[in-house]
């Protein structure tokens, strides 16, 4: 039964988000199609293996907030079905393996990229959290990081406004986390929601969603169809908790449990 809580702590729910570093790999690969060995690998190495660690060390930092919590008070470290020592070697060995892994399959780019997660991630976990608006910033930023990773997988390449419009959609659905989490028993456990409210989160919405029509328009006729992708997906994943339950249902689903 231990190896349930254990599965539970790489969270494979946020697994999903690898599709970003595939996008980012497809549409920017010189050949019809890039081999199938070194994307699987990156995923075990990146969202298995570091990731898993960095969920796990995200937990071990949120442990007493989440016994606060009614639903999260049921994970694996809060509800001690896992100890925070076995957590913490699962959280080096998976972290060790995936840097190893980075450098000597795919070099010191990748290998300085996973750094970069983990210096981002600690930066958000243990500073950026406690501050309101930029705490979300730092959990969106992670989204464009995922792309840019994707992309040297293949090439060299650098699309900074692409990136930036990445980041904005990142942002924006981070603002609907912040509404999800508010509207849940128990959100007082994190002292940082507090500063929120649901019209400031809407003016970030539009805001976010604003500027990318914008770099959309600055940027014409470049990835003129992703950006028109993006658009799409921000009117859905965004706006449409305004619309559907379905949405909201889905993101208590994803980010409370």
């Amino acid at each position: 039964m231990e190896l349930i809580y254990y599965i539970r702590l790489f969270k494979f729910r946020y697994h999903v988000s690898f599709i970003v570093v595939i996008l980012g790999a497809l549409i920017f690969s010189h050949q019809p199609i890039f081999a199938l060995i070194k994307p699987l690998v990156l995923y075990i190495s990146f969202n298995f293996l570091l990731y898993g660690g960095l969920y796990t060390l995200n937990d071990i930092a949120d442990i007493e907030s989440d016994r606060s919590h009614p639903q999260k008070k049921n994970r694996p470290l809060p509800s001690k079905k896992i100890s925070i020592f076995k957590a913490y070697i699962l959280t080096f060995t998976c972290i060790l393996s995936a840097l190893l892994i980075s450098y000597f399959y795919f070099g010191r780019r990748i290998f300085l990229m996973y750094l970069f997660f983990i210096l981002v991630n600690q930066i958000y976990t243990h500073i950026a959290k406690k501050i309101p608006y930029l705490e979300i910033l730092f959990n969106s930023l992670t989204y464009p990081m995922r792309f840019f990773l994707g992309i040297l997988l293949v090439s060299y390449e650098m699309p900074y406004f692409l990136l930036e419009a990445i980041l904005l959609f990142a942002f924006g659905i981070a603002s609907v986390r912040r509404m999800v989490e508010k509207k849940a028993q128990g959100w007082e456990a994190r002292e940082v929601l507090k500063y929120y409210t649901v019209v400031k989160l809407i003016i970030l919405q539009i805001i976010a969603f604003s500027l990318i029509i914008l770099i959309s328009i600055i940027s014409y006729p470049s990835y003129s169809i992703w950006y028109t992708v993006i658009i799409i997906s921000y009117l859905v994943f965004v706006f449409g908790i305004y619309f559907s339950n379905y949405f909201i249902n889905f993101y208590q689903w994803l980010f409370l449990n």
